[in-house]
C-alpha cells in the first residue's frame, strides 16, 4: 500500500469532496440561525489548524504509513492495537454515513424503497471502489470534483436569481443571543475533525512538501462553499425554518424558481450529494482497510473488504431504529464518546511521543 501515489490535485479533490460530504445534506451551524456565517468561519479555522496538526504528525513520522508511525510512538504492540481501533472507528463512521444517505435518499428520492436496500447498494459501491484502490478513487474524485462544482455553482446562481431569496432573512448578521456555544464540540469533530482519516491517505501523495503548502486550500474551498450554501438556505427559507429542517438545503432548492420555467431542481442537488457522499464513504472504507492491513499484513485486501462490508451492513441495520434516534446519536453521543478520542486524544498523545522520541534520539 505504501507504493500507491496520487497527485496533490487529486488529494485536493478528495479532501474538498470529503469535507462537503454529508455536511451539505444536513447543514452546518444552522442552529445559530443568522450567526451561521460566523459559526462556519470559526469551524473552517479549526479545520485549517487540524490540517496542519495532522500533517505535522506525518512529518514527524517521516511520511511513513500511519501504522508504522503509531508503532514509532506507542511501540509495536501498542501501535497495532490502536491501528486496529482506528480501523473499527473508520468502518463504523463509514456505516453511519451510509445510514445518513440511505435515510436521505429514501425520504427525498425513492420513497418506496427500504433503507436497507439503499444501504446495501452504497456499501457494495464503496467496497468495489476500495477493491480498485486509492488511485482509482483519486481519479474518480478528479472527475466528480468538476461535476460537483458545476452543479453547486449553478444552483447557487439560480438561487440568487430566484424570487424566494431575500437578504432580509439573513439579517442581522450578528446576534449573540442566537449563538449555540453548546454545539462547539460538534464543530470540532464534524466535518473537519473527520480529516483524521487522511492520516492514512496523506502519506500517498507524491509530493508531501506541496501538500503542506497547498492542501489547506481544500479546507478553505470546502468551508467557503458550506458557508455560501448555509447563507442561501437562510436567505430562502429563513433562519428559524432552516434550524428545524432535517435536510434544509433540499427544501431550499425545491423552492428555487426562475422565470416560471426553471424549477424543481432538487434532483440535481441529489446527484451532487451522491457524488460527495460516495467519496466520503469510499475514503473511510479505504482507510479502514489500510489500518486493518497494517495490523494483519499477510491478509489479502479482498479478504478484508468483503467481511468488513458485511459487518458495516449489519451496523447500519442495528445502529438506530429511526431517523430521530440516528440524528440524536450522531449529534449528541458520537462526537463526545467516539470522535474526540480518535480525532484529538490519540493524535495528540502520538504527536507528543514522536517529538519526545526525536529529541531523545538527537540527544544521543
Amino acid at each position: 500500500m505504501g507504493t500507491v501515489k496520487i497527485t496533490v490535485f487529486q488529494m485536493f479533490a478528495l479532501l474538498t469532496l470529503f469535507l462537503l460530504g454529508s455536511t451539505v445534506v444536513v447543514g452546518l451551524g444552522l442552529d445559530s440561525e443568522e450567526n451561521a456565517w460566523l459559526i462556519n468561519l470559526f469551524a473552517m479555522f479549526v479545520g485549517i489548524v487540524l490540517f496542519f496538526f495532522y500533517a505535522f504528525i506525518l512529518h514527524k513520522g517521516g511520511w511513513a504509513d500511519f501504522g508504522e508511525i503509531l508503532e514509532k510512538g506507542f511501540g509495536k504492540a501498542g501501535g497495532k492495537i490502536i491501528s486496529l481501533l482506528y480501523s473499527i472507528y473508520f468502518y463504523y463512521i463509514a456505516a453511519r454515513i451510509v445510514k445518513d444517505f440511505s435515510y436521505f435518499i429514501s425520504q427525498t428520492l425513492f420513497y418506496n424503497i427500504r433503507d436497507w436496500i439503499i444501504s446495501a447498494m452504497l456499501l457494495i459501491l464503496a467496497a468495489y471502489g476500495c477493491k480498485l484502490g486509492l488511485e482509482a478513487l483519486a481519479r474518480t474524485a478528479e472527475i466528480l470534483m468538476f461535476m460537483t462544482m458545476l452543479l453547486v455553482f449553478s444552483l447557487i446562481a439560480l438561487a440568487l436569481m430566484s424570487d424566494f431569496f431575500s437578504m432580509e432573512n439573513i439579517m442581522p448578521l450578528y446576534n449573540p443571543d442566537e449563538i449555540k456555544w453548546g454545539t462547539l464540540p460538534q464543530l470540532f469533530t464534524f466535518p473537519y475533525g473527520e480529516m483524521v482519516v487522511f492520516l492514512l491517505i496523506f502519506a500517498s501523495v507524491n509530493q508531501p512538501e506541496k501538500l503542506i503548502k497547498k492542501g489547506w486550500l481544500a479546507v478553505i474551498a470546502a468551508g467557503i462553499i458550506i458557508l455560501i450554501l448555509s447563507e442561501l438556505i437562510i436567505g430562502i427559507v429563513g433562519a428559524k425554518t432552516a434550524a428545524i429542517y432535517t435536510y434544509p438545503l433540499v427544501k431550499s432548492i425545491e423552492m428555487i424558481e426562475y422565470l416560471e420555467v426553471i424549477q424543481h431542481l432538487e434532483i440535481f442537488s441529489v446527484f451532487s450529494f451522491l457524488f460527495v457522499g460516495f467519496i466520503k464513504i469510499g475514503i473511510f472504507f479505504e482507510a479502514g482497510t489500510m489500518a486493518f492491513a497494517n495490523v494483519f499484513r499477510k491478509l489479502k485486501k479482498e479478504n478484508i473488504i468483503y467481511p468488513a462490508a458485511s459487518l458495516a451492513m449489519l451496523a447500519t441495520l442495528y445502529m438506530a431504529e429511526n431517523l430521530p434516534q440516528h440524528l440524536f446519536l450522531g449529534l449528541k453521543v458520537v462526537p463526545y464518546l467516539v470522535h474526540l478520542p480518535f480525532q484529538f486524544l490519540f493524535p495528540g498523545i502520538l504527536a507528543v511521543l514522536l517529538v519526545l522520541k526525536k529529541e531523545r534520539n538527537q540527544a544521543f
